[in-house]
């Protein structure tokens, strides 16, 4: 019985039809800029994505080339995300390539992406959209901040539209908070009550709030008793996601609550605008 079985194993192994161990193939994505969006000259430009290599996982570099592949820069990938800042100093369409690595492996430039430096394109948006952002610039943690505070980001669009709402992700407090939008004068444009929540909520406006192209706008909640999520040196670069322009620095707060315009190292809250075109 014993040669009996060795023989089927052998046999199973052998087989043309048995199922053979899958072979890494490393891939990237990229979550920002969004295709054709146009970046101002000069700035820094915060790029993210992520990488996956299937079940086997294993990611251990993501390489960037804004050259056509001529020359690449590692990102400071953690896992399966990554993010890297470029300053563009040439006026016209730039390229960015994106490929990932294992320790056995090196992926293709499985995705090419072109913006336009200094250029006024307007992709087309013609649903909600929500801006994303991607835990990898630093540790995301759990404030144990426990003080009534404002958390903010700063906004602008680039097409007319409207503000109808904000997707929240929470921290340790998950009770009842208050959401609004502010103009850059710090006039309230719009508040809504959000009930509790341990995760994540979207918080849809009564009333959503018309925006033009360009002018700046805040998108808050108010949280009683602190207690919320935060990535510090997050924004370190302007973050371009059709139609959304983030800057530098554009997480802001205010404890006690009202108009939030302080910063702390490049912060990330977690607020999540939703656009409607």
């Amino acid at each position: 019985m014993r040669r009996l079985a060795v023989l089927l194993l052998a046999l199973f192994l052998f087989s043309p039809n048995a199922p053979a161990h899958a072979a890494d193939n490393p891939r990237a994505t990229l979550f920002s800029p969004t295709a054709e969006a146009s970046v101002p000259l000069g700035e820094p430009l915060l790029v993210i994505g992520g990488a996956f290599n299937g079940e086997t996982g294993g990611i251990t570099d993501v390489d960037v080339s804004t050259d056509d592949g001529a020359t690449f820069t590692t990102t400071d990938a953690r896992g399966e995300r990554w993010a890297l800042v470029i300053v563009p100093d040439t006026p016209g369409p730039l390229t960015i390539s994106v490929r990932a690595h294992t320790e056995s492996t090196v992926g293709p430039y499985n995705v090419t992406r072109t913006i336009h430096v200094g250029g006024t394109t307007l992709p087309p948006v013609t649903s909600d959209t929500t801006l994303f952002l991607n835990d990898v610039r630093s540790p995301t943690v759990k404030d144990l901040d426990d003080q009534p505070v404002e958390l903010g980001l700063r906004t602008t669009v680039d097409r007319p539209g409207s503000l109808v709402g904000v997707y929240l992700r929470r921290g340790n407090y998950t009770g009842p908070v208050t959401a609004r939008v502010w103009s850059s004068d710090g006039t309230v444009l719009t508040e809504q009550e959000g009930p509790a929540a341990t995760v994540g909520q979207r918080i849809t406006f009564t009333t959503p709030v018309p925006v033009v192209p360009g002018e700046e706008y805040v998108v808050s909640y108010y949280t009683p008793a602190g207690g919320y999520l935060s990535t510090e040196d997050y924004f370190v670069g302007n973050l371009a996601q059709t139609p959304f322009r983030i800057p530098v620095n554009a997480g802001v707060y205010s404890y006690g609550g009202g108009f939030p315009t302080r910063t702390w190292n490049a912060s990330s809250y977690w607020i999540q605008p939703v656009f409607r075109p």
